[in-house]
């Protein structure tokens, strides 16, 4: 196993440790919902003009060396997506850019790949993250003959939500791994509950501000459900959810109600090392500590996390006591109670400010969006112990399962 960057002695730190240095997102549309009228670019670049407004940085200055976003669902956006991204976001036309296509694992990759350069010796200041418009994924008719084209079939469905290896949707992986893990439909409605009730609460209590930016259409994220907040806290009420109809088996226990909404969004991190935040004066939110992408069988994609937590915390010397928080990508909301069950995660650890079955999940910013919402919930939590140390328990891991059995995980410091 490859050995962590963290040294024998818990030191994480450095003159080329990469830092994130400033955090922007919108909040998340529903599907055909208030941003459906802007595109993923459109989205993309208001969140870097965002990005860079909150770290006082001119986009004209040259500060920036590298643009990495992801989006999964590229048809129809036109040439180099994240190019488009840069250069409508004012950054010299010698910014280089880069696209990257992990599926929802794609904005993570982003940041890790910064994380590498900057490690490097490469670049010092990189902006990562990624976007996406559900809404606006086009429809594509696969050519027959010379003339004639099949059915035609949704990108979104076929490039984002379709298991290729075992021809079923992604939701059947969801059933898989509530079956090898024996999660009740009651748990499963429960947690989904849950993640609405925390993400009400963060955004009544102003905890999004430091992730959100004002975002012309819309000021929450538009898939929250406060009636389900007060549903289940004051009565303990999962009728909503109870009554909904399985939709990828007959018996089977995934509904619209546990699952990740489809969702437009944009998000995006300031990476940099921790002499060139120093250097140019910038906040040093989080350091990135270490990162990997796990496999399994793609059947089994919904439990990929499990060993990529596993071996951050090993190569690291961790245990989860080490661990304040971890966030986790809610695809279903069975998938997340397999998380915990098998990492051996208290609730109270776990998602804190609720995750993409309340937010939703536009799937190639999710993973950046989760990324910040993790160190938010570190931020928070630090602020409100005087004696809390990183060192203790300023940690953090962030995870996404990715369709074709991987997962993409990150160690954060606070």
């Amino acid at each position: 196993m490859q050995s962590g960057w963290m040294s024998d002695d818990g030191e994480y730190r450095g003159p080329r440790s990469p830092v994130i240095c400033a955090v922007a997102r919108t909040p998340v549309g529903k599907y055909r919902g208030a941003l459906s009228d802007r595109s993923a670019v459109e989205l993309g670049i208001h969140v870097v003009k965002g990005l860079l407004e909150r770290a006082e940085i001119d986009p004209a200055s040259g500060i920036i060396d590298e643009v990495l976003f992801g989006q999964v669902l590229q048809a129809g956006a036109g040439q180099a997506p994240a190019r488009q991204v840069a250069l409508g976001a004012g950054l010299p036309k010698s910014t280089p850019a880069t696209t990257i296509n992990k599926v929802c694992g794609s904005s993570l990759k982003a940041v890790m790949m910064a994380a590498n350069s900057i490690r490097a010796g490469e670049y010092d200041v990189i902006i990562a993250g990624g976007m996406e418009s559900m809404s606006n994924a086009p429809y594509f008719g696969q050519k027959i003959s010379r003339s004639e084209f099949g059915e035609m079939k949704s990108t979104m469905v076929h490039d984002g939500l379709w298991d290729v290896y075992n021809d079923e949707h992604m939701g059947n992986t969801g059933e898989t791994v509530a079956e090898e893990f024996e999660i009740p439909r009651y748990d499963a409605d429960g947690f989904a509950a849950f993640s609405h009730s925390k993400a009400t609460v963060a955004w009544n209590q102003k905890w999004m501000d430091f992730e959100v930016i004002e975002t012309p259409g819309l000021e929450l994220d538009e898939g929250v459900n406060p009636k389900m907040h007060r549903a289940y806290n004051l009565e303990g009420d999962l009728s909503m959810l109870e009554d909904m109809t399985p939709v990828f088996a007959e018996d089977g226990q995934i509904t619209a109600g546990n699952s990740s909404q489809l969702s437009d969004g944009a998000a995006a991190v300031l990476v940099a090392s921790e002499e060139a935040a120093l250097a140019n004066n910038l906040e040093i939110l989080a350091y990135v500590v270490d990162y990997c992408t796990s496999g399994v069988e793609p059947a089994r994609v919904m439990a990929a996390p499990i060993p990529a937590i596993e071996t951050l915390l090993e190569r690291n010397k961790m245990t989860m006591d080490d661990l304040s928080f971890v966030e986790h990508n809610e695809a279903f909301a069975a998938a997340s109670c397999a998380i915990q069950i098998a990492c051996n995660i208290p609730s109270f650890k776990f998602n804190p400010h609720g995750g993409a079955i309340a937010i939703g999940h536009p799937l190639g910013a999710t993973g950046a969006r989760c990324l910040m919402t993790l160190i938010n919930a570190l931020r928070r939590d630090k602020s409100n112990d005087s004696n809390h140390k990183p060192a203790i328990g300023g940690f953090g891991i962030v995870t996404l399962c990715l369709g074709g059995g991987n997962a993409v995980a990150m160690l954060i410091a606070v």
